[in-house]
């Protein structure tokens, strides 16, 4: 009997003290957060690979594990997967050139964080300075984008850039390429693409070169900001009674945008008066004109600026007129009139004077008078005076030279 009394006191003994001892574990286990082992960040265009080592625990199965990528998104990761990517162009909020700076944190069963990691800034792998420069991009006739980018400024002369625009599942990549004078693309021209110009678009320009690794460049941008518009189409112009009334449709876009996104710039030329008015209709009148008058209108248009960035206006469009033309003469006609008929009347008298020699008869020539030269001879034991009459005309070859043609002798005895 003393012994079983002993056994059964041992046994109500024991357990208590397993109890204690498993509370005490579970306490140190908690204690100790589990860490994601040989944890790694990859940056490439539109794509951010986390990566860790994939030998997982039973106690890590009991956490969560959040990573804050660029300080604006938190990700839950799922331990087991062993990797995570995030794709920039699904929350259009980030650019990877640059780098991205990247925390992890442990939560317990609670969401209680009970590990916060050390922030670190991850950069793409390529040399410095190898990526395209001086990005831009203009819209022009409703949907052609034309990009353009300089060479990195260490990039190789065999460096060969490529660009593709992301959204969301759109993936359009660019087939015709400008190139420098080393044959390398710097430029890029994208036609009618499936994009939406009303939300961003991430831009990757990648690089490849057979001597280095090359960095490529990226940005998060709206279309919309860079399009230039077209000026407002189908402009009609009609009379009222006195009022003129100037009806047109809005510029044609890439997307369907509202009426009020375009503000209008009217110019009226009615009787050397340039009247210029700003409209944030279809419709406008102005009073004051006689019916059947002629008058002259161009529009240009303009985003507002709660639907672009861009507050360029657009080319003028084509006149349209209205109205008869009443030719009035004014001084400037009557003198361009005057110079015309004076130009003409000494043209005609010119000519006439050439043709009939008119000039000759009024203004005769005057002849020249004949030269006579004296020489004294001996004849017969005489002076005898020798006249010589000549009659000289002057020709004119390389040289000028006097010819004597006629010569008239007189002798006459002394």
């Amino acid at each position: 009997m003393v012994n079983s009394s002993c056994l059964v006191f041992l046994l109500f003994m024991w357990f208590p003290l397993k109890i204690v001892c498993n509370e005490e574990n579970t306490t140190e286990e908690e204690n100790t957060v589990p860490l994601l082992r040989d944890f790694s960040v990859n940056i490439s265009p539109a794509f951010i690979t986390i990566a860790w080592n994939c030998n997982i625990t039973k106690s890590m199965k009991k956490y969560k594990y959040h990573v804050n990528i660029g300080k604006v998104i938190f990700e839950d990761l799922t331990v087991t997967d062993c990797s995570y990517v995030y794709e920039v162009f699904h929350e259009m909020s980030l650019t990877l050139h640059t780098g991205v700076s990247v925390q992890l944190s442990v939560c317990n069963s609670l969401n209680k964080e009970v590990h916060s990691g050390k922030e670190e800034t991850y950069l793409p792998e390529g040399k410095k300075y190898t990526a395209a420069e001086n990005f831009s991009c203009v819209i022009y006739n409703v949907d052609i984008v034309n990009c353009s980018w300089s060479v990195g400024r260490e990039a190789p002369e065999d460096t060969q850039y490529s660009l593709v625009f992301r959204q969301l599942s759109v993936y359009d990549k660019c087939q015709d390429y400008r190139y420098d004078s080393f044959g390398r693309q710097v430029g890029c021209v994208l036609r009618k693409p499936d994009i939406s110009f009303k939300e961003k678009v991430y831009v990757a320009v990648s690089g490849l070169s057979n001597q280095t690794s090359v960095q490529f460049f990226d940005v998060l941008y709206c279309p919309i900001d860079d399009v230039i518009l077209d000026p407002p189409r189908s402009i009609t112009l009609t009379y009222k009674g006195d009022d003129l009334e100037i009806k047109w449709q809005k510029p044609k876009t890439h997307d369907e945008m509202q009426e009020t996104c375009f503000f209008y710039n009217i110019n009226i030329t009615h009787k050397e008066e340039t009247n210029s008015k700003g409209s944030e209709g279809n419709v406008y009148k102005i009073t004051r004109f006689h019916p059947n008058e002629k008058a002259t209108v161009t529009m240009r248009v303009k985003w507002q600026k709660r639907c672009s960035l861009n507050h360029e206006w657009s080319a003028w469009s084509k006149p349209q007129t209205i109205g008869e033309d009443f030719f009035e003469f004014s001084i400037y006609h009557i003198l361009t009139v005057v110079g015309v008929c004076t130009a003409i009347f000494i043209s005609v008298l010119i000519f006439l004077c050439y043709r009939f020699k008119i000039w000759k008869k009024l203004f005769p020539q005057v002849p020249r008078p004949s030269t006579k030269l004296f020489d004294q001879v001996q004849q017969n034991g005489k002076s005898v005076q020798k006249e010589s009459e000549m009659k000289i005309k002057f020709m004119e070859k390389d040289e000028e030279e006097f010819i004597c043609t006629d010569v008239t002798e007189m002798l006459e005895n002394l």
